[in-house]
């Protein structure tokens, strides 16, 4: 039995390089309560010493992935370049933006695109219609709590239940507003309602003042592999324009979308 273990572990040594595995490490360690770290912050949230830290971040600078100001580490614009490479992928690619866009457009609301990461949503690519800026701004690689968003909730509604309540159940869930759900049995019913209704409606659980309504992105292997959303201020966007005009003209781009994936 040692022996079969030895053999196991070393296979493993062979196959997983930890170097590679520390630097995603490090360029995940940033984020919304981390956009910038000093080398001891990232030594911390590693859980590694210092000269590992810094040997990290001075590559990810390097490589054009991180620059330095005063000693705190910040993720550049290069680093989208990942997300496009899922885009591309998924069989996104350039061919996404002009979707989205003629969507915003129409709709003559903030239009973007996320995809489901553990208990995160991800947004992966937006829109803006000039003039129409929110007070809270998507932005592309920004992530959300998934069982709060409304993408989050109706990517979530496409997986098995059980999974979910087992996800739910090790997450710990955050009050971003006076309005946010923090009632686990109340967002399972939230889930279960994009689940029935085929889209899902956030009313200022993140941000005072927004609101927003997510459809999912299906692949021809029909598998929702991302959410289209629509955010707008609540003086623009009440409940029925939501459920009507801004909900067919998203359906029309995730159609557009769906046919682009393999």
């Amino acid at each position: 039995m040692a022996n079969k273990r030895s053999d196991e572990e070393a296979m493993a040594s062979r196959t997983f390089v930890s170097a590679f595995a520390r630097g995603l490490a490090a360029i995940e360690a940033f984020g919304p309560e981390n956009r910038t770290m000093t080398v001891a912050d990232m030594a911390e949230n590693l859980g590694v010493d210092r000269a590992v830290a810094r040997r990290l971040l001075l590559t990810l600078v390097q490589l054009g992935y991180a620059h330095v100001h005063n000693r705190r580490f910040e993720l550049t614009t290069k680093v989208l370049r990942l997300a496009n490479s899922f885009l591309a992928s998924a069989g996104l690619g350039t061919s996404l933006q002009p979707i989205l866009d003629g969507a915003a457009r129409r709709i003559g609301e903030t239009v973007s695109l996320s995809v489901l990461d553990e208990t995160d949503v991800v947004f992966v690519a937006r829109s803006d219609v000039p003039g129409r800026r929110l007070s809270y701004v998507v932005t592309a690689g920004m992530r959300l709590p998934a069982f709060t968003a409304a993408s989050g909730r109706v990517l979530l509604a496409q997986r098995p239940f059980a999974e979910v309540h087992a996800l739910l159940a090790r997450t710990q869930i955050k009050r971003l507003t006076r309005r946010t759900i923090l009632n686990k049995r109340e967002i399972m019913a939230q889930i279960g309602r994009a689940r029935n209704d085929g889209y899902s409606i956030n009313d200022q659980e993140i941000e005072d003042g927004v609101v927003s309504i997510s459809l999912p992105v299906f692949n021809r292997s029909a598998v929702a592999v991302a959410a289209i959303n629509a955010s707008s201020g609540i003086a623009r966007a009440n409940d029925a324009r939501l459920k009507g005009e801004v909900k067919q003209q998203l359906g029309l781009a995730a159609e557009e979308l769906a046919r682009m994936l393999p």
